[in-house]
């Protein structure tokens, strides 16, 4: 039978923290931290997705997995956590039908059943990753149209590409939180992994990317050398 408001709601309760703060289910508003609805509008992509393949890194409670499948693309959503860790699983059940879920480090995707997508989308991940520029490479090889990188930026030195550490739980208390890359630090890393950054938006403490895949090998030489050349 199909689920009902005040199951819904039991369902939503059942959670002890959710992340994303948005309507899950008619009437039914996850009781988050963060609503995202700012970040989806921010994004830029078309209301009609129809046919077009996207790759999300870190779901969390899979807000943007919902929306953009509701415009008609193919998502497919990779966490380093497990579904129900966060609240992914219960968005699924209250959705009433399967989203394509891979549990996996962002820097292992060459190891999973995926092919490059039409967009990759990188929101609040970046400064989570001990290696940077690791994981921006991993997705430069599953980008075959855009990437849009969202993430903490420090917003210290500015005229130089600069990265501040962040130790133990210096950041909000958080110790998975390791970098806070300047503006200029995303856009030089973004570039040496090769992508072209169209372009960006920064306000205080966060800054998006909308980047293109560059066209020439040469331009990601310097991730080539550090990463393909090493682990062959």
């Amino acid at each position: 039978m199909p689920i009902d408001q005040a199951q819904a709601e039991a369902i939503v309760a059942s959670r002890p923290w959710w992340y994303h703060r948005f309507e899950i289910f008619p009437g039914v508003i996850t009781p988050g931290v963060y609503d995202p609805s700012g970040t989806l509008d921010k994004l830029d992509l078309p209301l009609d997705m129809t046919g077009m393949t996207v790759l999300e890194i870190g779901p969390a409670d899979g807000y943007f997995t919902k929306m953009l499948t509701a415009r008609g693309a193919s998502v497919t959503a990779v966490d380093y956590a497990a579904k129900d860790f966060y609240g992914f699983a219960a968005m699924e059940k209250l959705a009433e039908r399967p989203f394509r879920f891979i549990r996996s480090n962002v820097y292992e995707l060459d190891t999973l059943p995926i092919e490059p997508f039409d967009v990759v989308i990188c929101l609040g991940v970046l400064y989570h990753l001990p290696d940077m520029c690791r994981a921006l490479w991993a997705l430069r090889q599953y980008t075959k149209g855009k990437l849009i990188l969202e993430t903490l930026v420090s917003r210290k030195h500015e005229d130089e590409p600069f990265a501040e550490y962040l130790p133990v739980d210096t950041s909000n208390a958080d110790y998975t939180n390791f970098w806070a890359p300047n503006p200029k630090c995303c856009e030089m890393m973004l570039v040496d992994a090769g992508f072209i950054v169209e372009s960006s938006w920064v306000n205080e403490s966060r800054g998006m990317f909308h980047c293109a895949t560059h066209p020439e090998e040469w331009a990601s030489k310097k991730m080539q050398v550090a990463y393909d050349f090493l682990t062959a």
